[in-house]
């Protein structure tokens, strides 16, 4: 469910504006009669371009994770969303987002538009935040990174934005050390920052996927931990759950819906399933496929455990993940699979190493 059509009835308000030199940056509260909403936390519920724009950024420098990226653009503007625009297929925002003129009023700074006048849409006599992700013109000209690599460097564009967020947010330390202290540095405002850092988190703990209905993917004994976002190769951070079995162990369909089956160098033989429910899950590092294709009902054999691809040098195990709501041709939105695998898969489940040991 996304927030764009809730968001585009917010009003945006002025906060006050603490300027520490010319790289402070101006606050957008989304707010509806001066209260903030109710946020669930669920990054299920960013638009998928925004989500996938903020996703590109984790890792950005060391210590940067996306979530804090998307939580900024939350507050500042909804992921684009504020005062009824919304983003095109591009990732601008359309209509472009202005903060209110900083002219001293409402508790903002005093800053004249000087020579920004015309810049990305500033209308003067005073400057104003521009953007999804509310940036001042001084900063954004010193910050600004192509995110999308379309040659143009645009405020207005969210790829653009949070790329740029990120740059800042780095800063000239190329790392992130101290997360509040990277957020003041965005807005110094110490509730701000309380607000970004709460809903990183939320964001971070990704949304609930419910275990109802949902079959073990593993049709015999398994053992599995909660290695979500542990280091992998290449710098990559684990995006799944790592089941082990014995090889040759059956794998199912957790779910009626149309399975494909194909192989990659990363993953080895894999299964991709297009859920009825909405949602798609992927499992890899089969021995071998099932003999089927199309639709198939819940708890069909899809593939056996193994370790083909770079598992090779591992235990026989099925990487899976759980992708909440997204649809082909849509970015990958994976959530902590776990949760969900621990309760469907509590008759099955032994202990490390499939000995029952600890």
């Amino acid at each position: 469910m996304e927030r764009r059509g809730r968001l585009a009835r917010w009003t945006v308000t002025a906060v006050t504006v603490i300027v520490g030199g010319t790289t402070a940056l101006p606050v957008l509260s989304a707010t509806g009669g001066g209260q903030l909403p109710n946020l669930d936390g669920s990054w299920g519920s960013i638009p998928a371009h925004a989500l996938a724009a903020y996703q590109r950024t984790d890792g950005w420098c060391d210590g940067l994770r996306w979530e804090l990226v998307a939580a900024i653009g939350e507050i500042e503007s909804g992921h684009g969303s504020a005062n009824g625009a919304s983003l095109d297929e591009n990732g601008e925002a359309a209509p472009w987002i202005f903060g209110p003129p900083l002219d001293g009023s409402n508790g903002t700074a005093r800053i004249p538009i000087g020579s920004w006048l015309g810049w990305w849409g500033l209308p003067g006599p005073w400057e104003q935040a521009v953007g999804p992700m509310q940036f001042r013109a001084p900063t954004f000209d010193r910050w600004g990174v192509d995110g999308d690599e379309d040659g143009v460097v645009n405020p207005h564009d969210l790829d653009d934005a949070a790329a740029s967020a990120a740059s800042y947010l780095c800063g000239p330390s190329t790392a992130v050390t101290d997360e509040r202290a990277a957020v003041l540095r965005y807005n110094r405002s110490s509730s701000y920052a309380d607000r970004v850092l709460a809903l990183a988190d939320e964001f971070a703990a990704g949304p609930l996927v419910s275990a109802d209905g949902l079959i073990c993917p593993v049709a015999g004994a398994v053992s599995f931990t909660d290695t979500w976002g542990a280091p992998r190769s290449g710098g990559r951070l684990h995006k799944g759950v790592d089941m082990f079995a014995r090889h040759g162990t059956p794998t199912v369909a957790p779910v009626a819906g149309v399975v494909e089956h194909r192989h990659n160098d990363v993953g080895g033989l894999s299964f991709h399933l297009w859920g009825d429910d909405g949602n798609y899950y992927y499992g890899t590092h089969l021995s071998r496929y099932g003999d089927v294709s199309g639709w198939v009902d819940a708890g069909t054999i899809v593939g056996y455990v193994g370790n083909t691809g770079n598992a090779a040098s591992t235990s026989p195990h099925l990487h899976f993940e759980i992708h909440p709501g997204r649809a082909r041709g849509t970015p990958p939105r994976p959530v902590n699979p776990t949760p969900a695998v621990a309760v469907a898969c509590v008759t099955n489940r032994i202990g490390a190493g499939l000995t029952g040991g600890e």
